[in-house]
């Protein structure tokens, strides 16, 4: 997302500007949505020292469910409109790392004849 251009609680919709290759795009959705936003989208803003004094002695409030009104079946997996039937990792990469001992001319020599069998030299 390159711009929040407006938001309607009432209609429940969200306008954004996104960066594209060739320009940008102005895209609306209902809510709720999820958004990411580009590193571009603002300048950080660097806090004062009085600043990080005051947030290490700020007390950050902790809400439970009862908190927020909410039950245990409207949260986590059991609240979500979403399921993933597998999840799963990507195939590791077969490596091949090879150590070359010796003093640093005959590993310089074992090298360069090794990339000169695979053709990389």
């Amino acid at each position: 997302m390159a711009a929040l251009k407006a938001v309607d609680p009432a209609a429940k919709t969200i306008t954004v500007v996104r960066l594209m290759e060739n320009g940008r795009e102005t895209s609306s959705s209902k809510l709720p949505v999820v958004i990411s936003v580009v590193k571009e989208i603002n300048e950080p803003r660097y806090p004062s020292f009085m600043g990080i004094r005051k947030a290490a002695k700020a007390t950050i409030p902790t809400w439970g469910l009862a908190d927020l009104g909410l039950t245990a079946d409207q949260v986590g997996a059991a609240g979500s409109q979403v399921s993933w039937p597998q999840v799963s990792l990507p195939p590791t990469r077969a490596g091949g790392a090879e150590i070359i001992s010796g003093s640093p001319v005959e590993a310089a020599k074992i090298l360069a004849d090794k990339l000169a069998a695979e053709k990389v030299i």
